[in-house]
């Protein structure tokens, strides 16, 4: 499989982070699109060209363009429109989709995550039953500032909503779009990292499939010595396949540039070689109690 394919399969088979429905809030799948007059081996595939230095939800956004173009079954109207009032921002409609056999047209708002499970994490949410909020709340970022919660929060009451409002009506009026008909789904895609000791736990209301790796702590990794070679890679490349890269770490140099990207506010990601072609990939995260020096 050439490199390009490799890097367009890492995000097309990209897992949603639910499956169907929740809470009114249905997904658009990655794997609806219709690759199959693709082939791996000889198609020439020219990747968008993203700026060096684009955030990796940015990344995204040119990615799932990317990727629809590219399919057999559908089209992009609009993508990563600006809906203004007077000269204030009201937000943006991410992307109008067109089945080409159907005719029927999408508003898809596109979410690209990473999540660790923390068991002991809480939220509110007058959206969702308690049972729900419940285990849904233990979806947090690496960097524990962002929540899953607080996410489906604003695509509730601001992202989807936005499609009806007045202005953006007149926008996609002048390109043909009729806002009544179009059918409202979002493409929530998410990489799910969680403790060691939970690989059998049933994880309800997700889709397991998401789950990439694991979490620990600093000073459980520190202690935790190991001979494997690690890797750091780039946040560009967490959304890839996990492959060797230029620079490898052994556990004892790796350990201070972990700590210092967490004392900075930042949980690195590791990929731990444990065999030729076999990684682990994982991430650290700063402990509760803060760093202890071993």
């Amino acid at each position: 499989m050439n490199d390009t394919y490799k890097r367009f399969e890492a995000f097309f088979t990209t897992r949603n982070f639910w499956k169907g429905n929740l809470s009114g809030m249905e997904q658009f799948a990655l794997d609806s699109l219709d690759f199959s007059h693709l082939k791996e081996s000889t198609s020439k595939i020219d990747l968008p060209n993203i700026p060096p230095n684009t955030v990796l939800g940015k990344r995204a956004e040119y990615f799932f363009k990317f990727c629809v173009e590219q399919s057999k079954n559908y089209d992009v109207l609009l993508s990563n429109e600006q809906i203004f009032s007077n000269k204030e921002t009201l937000g943006e409609i991410d992307y109008i989709l067109q089945n080409k056999i159907t005719g029927k047209q999408l508003h898809v708002e596109l979410v690209y995550k990473f999540y660790i499970y923390d068991p002991c994490a809480t939220g509110k949410s007058n959206l969702l039953d308690d049972s729900r909020v419940r285990e849904l709340s233990r979806y947090v970022g690496p960097n524990r500032r962002d929540t899953f919660l607080k996410k489906f929060h604003r695509l509730q009451q601001h992202q989807l909503p936005l499609l009806y409002r007045k202005e953006t009506r007149k926008t996609l009026e002048k390109l043909e779009i009729n806002v009544d008909e179009l059918k409202q789904q979002v493409c929530f895609l998410a990489h799910v990292f969680i403790p060691q000791d939970h690989w059998n736990k049933p994880f309800p209301f997700i889709n397991k499939a998401c789950i990439s790796g694991y979490y620990l702590d600093y000073n459980t990794f520190a202690k935790a010595y190991s001979s494997h070679t690690y890797f750091l890679p780039h946040k560009h490349l967490w959304k890839s396949h996990v492959h060797e890269l230029e620079v490898s770490y052994n556990h004892s140099t790796i350990l201070p540039i972990v700590q210092e990207s967490l004392k900075r506010g930042y949980a690195p990601m590791l990929w731990k070689q444990l065999a030729e072609d076999s990684f682990e990939r994982f991430f650290v995260t700063m402990p509760k109690d803060g760093i202890r020096i071993i």
